[in-house]
């Protein structure tokens, strides 16, 4: 029997800055009457609102897309601009390479990183390289670590962060966080986010390894 290939994959994104125009208009609270407050109130209301794009896999962009396999073979896709036709070509690219194994492993993939690829793909028409599997329990050819580290619990607390910390006593790079990546990407820093996810893919297979050897893995 063919060995399994297994593949964990994990998502980074953005705010997709050209669907601002369909965010709800930000207005001050009524009670500040001095313009400078008034401005500075509706600056940060408007920084929260292109915040909570970047984690909405409606108003979002993929901005890195990085994997690792059993092998340790490792990698990510960067966006090359912030543009759908970059987008695009990420998508199609990153579908080749998910084409190539048999078992996929995410964590919080069933309701954000494989929503992202394929609800950004029906935008595109790209049809997915690989039917993964999308439903609620971790069965099929997708393990969801998120839902069997917390039993089924989609409310449960626990990052990926903080199960790495009790069960590899490693953590992710103290230099950036997932809430980070907006302004690391403002800032051109996208080597950092590349490592950044390539590093949560390392860190997903270590749980995944252990999982398995602990029986939690069907």
């Amino acid at each position: 029997m063919r060995t399994k290939k297994i593949i964990g994959f994990d998502l980074e994104t953005i705010a997709n800055k050209s669907l601002i125009s369909d965010l709800p208009e930000v207005k001050a609270k009524s009670n500040l009457k001095d313009q400078e407050k008034i401005l500075l109130d509706i600056a940060e209301k408007k920084k929260k609102q292109i915040a909570d794009m970047g984690i909405s896999p409606l108003f979002n962009m993929i901005c890195c897309a990085g994997w690792m396999d059993s092998t340790g073979k490792s990698g990510a896709l960067l966006l090359e601009e912030e543009s759908q036709d970059a987008e695009r070509d990420l998508l199609v690219k990153f579908w080749e390479i998910l084409s190539k194994y048999d078992h996929f492993v995410s964590f919080n993939g069933r309701s954000f990183d494989l929503r992202c690829l394929l609800i950004h793909g029906m935008k595109y028409a790209i049809r997915p390289g690989v039917n993964i599997d999308k439903g609620r329990y971790n069965k099929g050819n997708h393990t969801d670590l998120r839902l069997v580290l917390a039993g089924e619990d989609r409310f449960a607390p626990g990052t990926l962060d903080s199960f790495a910390r009790i069960c590899l006593g490693e953590t992710k790079t103290e230099s950036i966080c997932g809430e980070q990546v907006q302004d690391y990407w403002d800032m051109g820093l996208r080597n950092d986010i590349k490592t950044y996810c390539i590093q949560d893919c390392a860190l997903l297979m270590g749980l995944f390894g252990m999982a398995h050897v602990a029986g939690l893995l069907e």
